[in-house]
């Protein structure tokens, strides 16, 4: 299943709210905190503060952001991630630099329907790459796609980021 482009997706966003203390997402870097906003001065547009849970503050023009940033997911977006989680995908016959393509744009753009096709597909080869050989898979992409989930669903459910991967493990493994 293919994640629409970016530019697809994102329409919906300008009607985002951008107030202090909201919760947001940054694509490929994760949930932040908005800390402040600021109307625009003379030439200055209106930007907005965010602070990601790594530690990073970033500034964004307010037009910038909100093609940027999108609301926390709620359950409905949940119960479509654990769907997708369970389903079962035929192994990919693509060459590894179009899969590692297709990755790439969905870890960039950040939807949690793509981060969760990445972690899907990365479990799933892991567990076939290590029934026939002990070496366990290293793949940047997946590692930081599982991490940007497991942080939203527990941000969501209000859960530890362990148990949040606990979960989808479950999902994944069907146990």
């Amino acid at each position: 299943m293919r994640t629409p482009p970016p530019t697809a997706r994102r329409s919906g966003r300008s009607s985002l709210r951008l107030a202090v203390g909201d919760v947001v997402v940054y694509a490929s870097h994760g949930i932040g905190r908005i800390e402040s906003t600021h109307d625009a001065e003379g030439v200055e547009p209106a930007k907005i503060i965010f602070l990601l849970e790594s530690g990073l503050r970033v500034t964004l023009r307010l037009a910038q952001a909100r093609e940027a940033l999108r609301s926390l997911s709620g359950e409905r977006e949940l119960e479509d991630v654990r769907l997708t989680l369970r389903e079962n995908v035929a192994p990919s016959g693509e060459p590894w630099s179009r899969r590692r393509r297709f990755a790439q744009e969905k870890l960039a753009a950040g939807e949690i329907a793509g981060l969760a096709e990445i972690v899907r597909d990365g479990l799933e080869r892991e567990r076939r790459l290590t029934t026939t050989s002990k070496k366990p898979l290293a793949n940047e992409l997946f590692r930081q796609a599982r991490k940007l989930l497991t942080a939203e669903i527990a941000e969501c459910r209000g859960i530890e980021p362990e148990a949040a991967d606990a979960w989808v493990l479950r999902q994944v493994v069907g146990v």
